[in-house]
């Protein structure tokens, strides 16, 4: 329970029973406390999805991470406090119909009898708390998200864009194992065209804010106000990311991300 425990702490939080409203406060204190990140993929850093080095990398070290190592740590973490969950993996779409890899993965955890989406790794659009699968909704779920059976089988994880239902991702049920997610995370994060080494990105997902880091313009979203601001320099970019998302790099880090980062 090492893992766990550390985790735990870095949270605020005690080991409890594996109850709906624990597994909700995690969700949300996850993605408010440790950066959705491609600092690691935009410098190269070998990215091992070893628990214990999942929990140097995101909790110890604060440097972040994205879908495979945020899920994967959760993963680990929610076994070990007797939750039941299974890997997921899923397509991501922006509300297209297209047929990508398997470059993101979730969990599915069933409390009481209901399943739940949870996906502590999507970045700024994704959801904050366990999301019900479809057939496992209840009086008080959280409107903002849904998981839609688009097709048979093909299951959809939507937000509200503009008053409509945005597909982010989608997915089957079919079983997934750890062979699958090294597959998918070293396309991630070493394949020359993959999204994380092309885009400097960074998030948290705050109970009044949403902070998020797109290459060189830094945004805050408020209810429905957006601010933004340009980053034009290395020591901007590495104030930002401690300040705003407690990413530590170091000025020799920050001066190459800024170097690198694309000009539009």
């Amino acid at each position: 329970m090492a893992i766990t425990g550390t985790y735990l702490d870095a949270l605020g939080l005690s080991t409890h029973d594996p109850t709906l409203s624990f597994l909700a406060e995690i969700t949300r204190r996850h993605v408010a406390t440790f950066p959705f990140s491609s600092v690691g993929p935009r410098l190269g850093d070998a990215l091992p999805l070893d628990p214990e080095r999942l929990l140097d990398r995101i909790v110890v070290r604060g440097r972040g991470g994205y879908c495979f190592e945020q899920n994967g740590l959760l993963f680990e973490v929610l076994e070990e406090l007797g939750f039941d969950a299974s890997i997921q993996l899923a397509r991501v779409i922006h509300n297209q119909d297209i047929h990508p890899g398997l470059t993101h993965r979730v969990a599915l955890v069933e409390v009481d009898g209901r399943q739940y989406v949870v996906d502590v790794g999507f970045g700024p659009l994704g959801p904050p708390f366990p999301v019900p699968m479809p057939g496992s909704a209840g009086p008080g779920d959280d409107a903002r998200f849904r998981v839609h059976e688009a097709r048979p089988g093909e299951f959809h994880m939507q937000s509200i864009v503009n008053g409509d239902h945005y597909s982010l991702y989608r997915f089957d049920l079919v079983r997934y194992g750890q062979s699958d997610c090294e597959l998918g995370h070293f396309y991630s994060h070493r394949h020359p065209d993959a999204v994380f080494v092309n885009n400097l990105v960074a998030s948290l997902i705050m109970d009044d804010e949403v902070r998020s880091l797109r290459n060189r313009e830094y945004r805050v979203l408020r209810g429905n106000a957006h601010t933004s601001s340009s980053i034009t320099s290395a020591p901007q970019l590495r104030d930002l990311l401690s300040a705003e998302f407690g990413i530590q790099v170091s000025d020799a880090e920050a001066q190459r991300l800024f170097d690198e980062l694309p000009s539009a």
